[in-house]
C-alpha cells in the first residue's frame, strides 16, 4: 500500500503506513539511504490489563492525518476493546535531524491503569542488515543503533521530560529463525539484553499509570547523526529545550511556510483549499536541502521491479519548479537549478534520472538500438530545465540566478536543442517519451523543445545576449513550423502521439495521448486554436475512464499498473491519473469565457479531493473500479500539478468576475 503520512525536514524523511508504523527512514538525503527495508515494519505496540496489541493487528481504528496546513501529524488510533485512544503528532524538527512521535494516551476505562508503550526498530543501516550494533547507552538512558557514519539514538520521556525508558532489549532479527525483539514485548516485559551485533534490532518500553479523563503525553524521538557526538548533542538539546517547545517551533514554522504568500484562493471550495496548502507541504517534504526534487519516496513500488521512484527525474522536477515559482516558493527552485546545472553533460543534455546526491540513477534506456548507437535520453527533460529557469525569472526577477546559469545551462542546453534535430524534417531527433516506454519523435517532446528554445531566447534577452537571442528565436520558429507540418493529422483533425520512420517513410502514430495537451501548455498554439480544440476534445472522448471512479488515463491502451482481471476497452482505456485529469481541466479553464463555464473545472477539483487519503496525500494513479491508490503516494508531480491548477483557476475566476461587474 502507498504510504499514509510523511514527515521531513530536507535531510531526514520518514514514511508511515496506514497503521502509523514507520516504513521508510531516509537520511542524510531525502530519497537516498533508506535505513529501513521494503516490507519491513518498525512496530509500535501497547500492553494494558495483561493484553498486548500491535497497531497493525486489526484491532485499531486508525485515521492518519495532519494538523491543517502543517507537516505535523495529528492522527488518531483507537482500540475500543482495550479502552484506549492514542493521538499521534508526528514530526521532524525543522532545524535538527530528529524525528518526534508525540503520543497522547487516553484511558477510556473507568479506573487507573498501567499502560506500557513499546517501540521496536528493525533498522537496515545503509540499506542492508550486517555489521550493525544495537546498544543501550546508560549515560543517556537511550538505545543506539550504529554502523560506520550512521548513528540513530532512540529515547523518550513522559510529559515534561520526566523519566524515560522503562525497559529495553537488543537482539537479532531476520537472521535464521529470529523474528526480532518485538516478540519479547508481547508479554509486557523486556529482558534487558544491553548489546547485540550483526543483524540486529531493539525494543524499548515506556510505562505509565494513567487515570480516566487525564491523558498523559509520551514524547519519543530518534536523533540521526554521523557519529556519537552528533547524537549525544542532539539528545542533550532535546532534553534541555524540551520536546514540547520543539513541537511548537516546528508546528509554527510549517504553518507560516504554507501561508507565507497570503494567496486568496477565490472561488475554491474549502476542501480544495485545504488540499492546496497540504500539497505545498507535501511537495516540500520530497525536496532535499541540497536541491534534489524527488519523484516519490514511497518504497512500496519496490514490489514491482526492485527499484523505486526515489530519484530526480529532471522533467518531473522542472515542472514542479514551474508550480513552485508560480506559488512564490523560489528558494527550492533556485536550489534545484543549481543542482541540475551539474547534471548537464558536456554535450548539453541530461540523462534519464539521478540519485539525490547527483549521481546517475538506474535506467532502462539503452545506448544501442537496432545495432546503432543512440543517446539514451528523454529530450523533454533537458528542454524543461530552461522552461523552469525562465518561469523562475518571470515570477521572481532573479536576474543573478539567470546570469550564473546562462553559460552552463542556457547556452549548453539551448545549443543542444538546436543541434539535435532531423535535417530532413526539422523536428527533434528521436528520443524516449515522457512515459518512458517508447522511442520516437513525440508531440510532447517537440512542444517542450519549442518551449525550451523560447525560454532560451527570452533568457538571452534579459541578460543582454542579443545575438544568442536571435539564434534561439530563429530555431524556435523553424521547429514550430515543423511541428505543425508533421505532428498534426489533417485526416484525424488532431495532434498525434508521435511520428516514426518505417521503410524510409515518415508515419504518424495516431494513438490518443493526453500529453498532446502540452502543445498549448508550452505556448506553441493558443488553447482556443481550432486544431487544439479538436485535439483536446478527442483526448476527453477517448481517454475518459467511464467508471464510477472517472478521471483520465494517459493514452489509449495504457498498460502500466493494469489490473489484468479487468476488461479494458474504449470505455476503460486505462487507469485514471491525477496529472492527466488536471491537464484537461487546465485546458477547459484556459478557454472559459464566463464564470458559468468554470463549473466543470470545480468538479475536477472535487474529484481530485476525493482521491486523497485522510492525510491529504495524492497517488500517481488509481484503480479504475475501486479508486484505491496505485503505484506510489505521494507523487510529487500530482501535488504540484494540483497546486498550479488551483492558482490558474483563482486567477481566471477573479478575471471573469471582474469582467462580469463591468
Amino acid at each position: 500500500m502507498p504510504q499514509s503520512l510523511v514527515v521531513a525536514n530536507g535531510n531526514l524523511l520518514i514514511n508511515f503506513d496506514e497503521h502509523l508504523q514507520m516504513r521508510d527512514f531516509f537520511y542524510p538525503f531525502i530519497g537516498q539511504e533508506n535505513h529501513s527495508s521494503y516490507g519491513k515494519i518498525h512496530r509500535f505496540g501497547l500492553w494494558v490489563d495483561g493484553i498486548f496489541s500491535w497497531l497493525n493487528d486489526g484491532h485499531w481504528d486508525i485515521t492518519p492525518r495532519y494538523h491543517n496546513g502543517s507537516l505535523v501529524g495529528n492522527s488518531v488510533a483507537e482500540n475500543k476493546g482495550l479502552g484506549v485512544k492514542l493521538i499521534f503528532e508526528d514530526f521532524v524538527y525543522t532545524t535538527h535531524d530528529v524525528l518526534f512521535r508525540k503520543i497522547a494516551v487516553h484511558n477510556l476505562g473507568d479506573h487507573t491503569r498501567e499502560f506500557r508503550l513499546y517501540f521496536s526498530h528493525d533498522f537496515y543501516l545503509y540499506g542492508d542488515k550486517m555489521e550493525d550494533t544495537a546498544i543501550f547507552e546508560p549515560e543517556l538512558n537511550a538505545m543506539l543503533h550504529y554502523r560506520k557514519q550512521r548513528y540513530f539514538l532512540l529515547n523518550g520521556a513522559w510529559d515534561h521530560c520526566q523519566s524515560g525508558i522503562s525497559e529495553y532489549t537488543c537482539g537479532k532479527s531476520n537472521y535464521g529463525d529470529r523474528e526480532g525483539t518485538w516478540r519479547d514485548a508481547e508479554d509486557g516485559h523486556l529482558h534487558g539484553n544491553p548489546i547485540e551485533q550483526g543483524s540486529v534490532d531493539s525494543t524499548i518500553g515506556f510505562y505509565k499509570s494513567i487515570e480516566p479523563g487525564k491523558p498523559r503525553t509520551l514524547y519519543f524521538w530518534i536523533a540521526a547523526g554521523k557519529n556519537y557526538g552528533d547524537i549525544s548533542r542532539l539528545n542533550k538539546r532535546v532534553t534541555n529545550l524540551g520536546p514540547e517547545k520543539i513541537y511548537q517551533h516546528t508546528y509554527g514554522y510549517w504553518k507560516q511556510w504554507a501561508t507565507k504568500q497570503g494567496f486568496k484562493l477565490r472561488g475554491i471550495p474549502k476542501d480544495a483549499q485545504k488540499l492546496w496548502y497540504q500539497s505545498l507541504l507535501l511537495i516540500r517534504s520530497q525536496i532535499d536541502n541540497r536541491g534534489a526534487i524527488i519523484a516519490s519516496t514511497d518504497s512500496d513500488i519496490m514490489k514491482f521491479n526492485k527499484d523505486t521512484y526515489a530519484y530526480v527525474w529532471p522533467r518531473d522536477a522542472a515542472l514542479v519548479c514551474v508550480s513552485l515559482s508560480r506559488a512564490g516558493y523560489f528558494e527550492p527552485v533556485k536550489n534545484f537549478l543549481k543542482f541540475a546545472k551539474n547534471l548537464i553533460t558536456p554535450e548539453g543534455y541530461v540523462l534519464h534520472k539521478f540519485t539525490p546526491d547527483g549521481s546517475l540513477g538506474s535506467s532502462w534506456h539503452p545506448k544501442v538500438r537496432n545495432g546503432k548507437s543512440q543517446i539514451p535520453i528523454q529530450e523533454d527533460e533537458s528542454a524543461l530545465l530552461l522552461v523552469a529557469l525562465w518561469e523562475l525569472y518571470k515570477e521572481s526577477k532573479s536576474i543573478e540566478v539567470v546570469q550564473r546559469l546562462f553559460n552552463p545551462m542556457v547556452l549548453k542546453v539551448g545549443r543542444f536543442l538546436i543541434k539535435y534535430r532531423n535535417k530532413d524534417t526539422g523536428l527533434p531527433k528521436e528520443s524516449y517519451d515522457l512515459w518512458e516506454e517508447q522511442y520516437g519523435v513525440f508531440t510532447f517532446t517537440c512542444a517542450t523543445v519549442y518551449a525550451g528554445l523560447k525560454a532560451a531566447e527570452n533568457l538571452s534577452h534579459v541578460t543582454g545576449h542579443y545575438e544568442d537571442e536571435i539564434i534561439f528565436r530563429d530555431a524556435a520558429k523553424k521547429i514550430k513550423k515543423s511541428i505543425l507540418k508533421y505532428m498534426y493529422s489533417e485526416e484525424h483533425g488532431r495532434f498525434v502521439k508521435k511520428v516514426f520512420y518505417e521503410g524510409g517513410e515518415l508515419k504518424q502514430d495516431t494513438t490518443v495521448d493526453s500529453s498532446v495537451a502540452y502543445v498549448w501548455e508550452m505556448g506553441l498554439l493558443p488553447a482556443d486554436d481550432p486544431r487544439m480544440i479538436t485535439t483536446m476534445k478527442a483526448v476527453e472522448e477517448h481517454l475518459t475512464v467511464q467508471t464510477k471512479v472517472g478521471g483520465l488515463c494517459r493514452y489509449e491502451g495504457d498498460f502500466y499498473h493494469r489490473n489484468w482481471e479487468y476488461e479494458y476497452s474504449a470505455t476503460l482505456p486505462g487507469n485514471p491519473w491525477i496529472i492527466t485529469t488536471l491537464w484537461l481541466a487546465n485546458w477547459k479553464l484556459e478557454i472559459a469565457k464566463t464564470v458559468h463555464e468554470l463549473h466543470p473545472i470545480r468538479e475536477t477539483f472535487d474529484w481530485v479531493v476525493a482521491q486523497q487519503n485522510s492525510a491529504g496525500i495524492l497517488p500517481e494513479q488509481m484503480d479504475p473500479h475501486t479508486g484505491a491508490p496505485l503505484s506510489v503516494a505521494p507523487l510529487t508531480w500530482s501535488h504540484s500539478t494540483y497546486v498550479d491548477s488551483i492558482l490558474r483557476y483563482t486567477k481566471k475566476y477573479q478575471a471573469l468576475k471582474s469582467k462580469d461587474k463591468k
